[in-house]
């Protein structure tokens, strides 16, 4: 009667799903607010492509701990849209890498807006605090756009994800004081910011940001700093938030 009664719980139990280790979470939140016209989408969803195509980051990737990193993408204008590409996929080979690259390339524009950073932050958020299919000590909220938005809710936004030990990185384009915004209002305290004066520059700043987020061994982007020096002449900038 005991082996009887206690059955069902144990059949529940033995069929609960483990989270799976990876060795990162990565949340990528773009921007596709209005001062985003349809070609310079096209070069954004291009350069991310192409930047997980390249060698060293899918050498990164599948290079840690694990060999595996989960990654979602989030859209945001005035307010953050609700896709397919919310779902976090668990890339563990080339194949689930390249495949995810093909995705990003050919992924339609969702919509457009005003810009609310906050909006995509508080997203990317939920959607970790919401994650049970994978596990790890590493999240990362890595935001990309061409404008500012409120500086209360976004310092908000960024405070939560503190709160949490969840970092968010930038890559900002346009205007330097676009990077300085958000260097003061929107990465944390762990977090750093690529810029690239113009979209044409993006996919170049972005492999950089990417290649130092999915260097699972080396937290800090010392390797970032080394090559964007080099690359000066491009006119990327990199910044650190100082740890308040």
């Amino acid at each position: 009667m005991k082996i009887t009664k206690f059955l069902p719980i144990m059949l529940f139990a033995s069929f609960q799903i483990q989270a799976a280790p990876v060795d990162l979470e990565l949340s990528l939140v773009i921007d596709v607010s209005g001062s985003v016209d349809g070609n310079e989408y096209n070069l954004m969803m291009d350069g991310y492509a192409n930047a997980f195509r390249n060698t060293a980051v899918q050498n990164n990737i599948l290079g840690g701990t694990n060999g595996a990193i989960a990654v979602n993408t989030i859209f945001f204008s005035s307010s953050a849209f609700t896709t397919s590409l919310d779902s976090f996929v668990l890339l563990d080979s080339a194949t689930a890498i390249n495949s995810f690259a093909d995705t990003l390339d050919t992924f339609a524009r969702p919509g457009f807006g005003g810009t609310r950073i906050h909006t995509g932050t508080n997203k990317a958020i939920s959607l970790l605090d919401a994650d049970t299919l994978y596990e790890t000590t590493r999240q990362i909220i890595d935001i990309s756009g061409d404008g500012t938005g409120s500086i209360s809710a976004d310092q908000a936004a960024r405070g939560v994800a503190e709160s949490k030990n969840y970092t968010i990185n930038g890559i900002t384009i346009g205007s330097n004081s676009i990077n300085t915004y958000y260097t003061d209002n929107v990465i944390t305290s762990d977090g750093f910011a690529l810029h690239a004066n113009s979209f044409a520059e993006f996919e170049q700043a972005i492999l950089q940001k990417l290649k130092a987020e999915t260097n699972t061994n080396n937290n800090v982007p010392e390797p970032a700093i080394i090559t964007l020096l080099a690359l000066g002449l491009l006119g990327f900038r990199f910044s650190r938030k100082s740890v308040r």
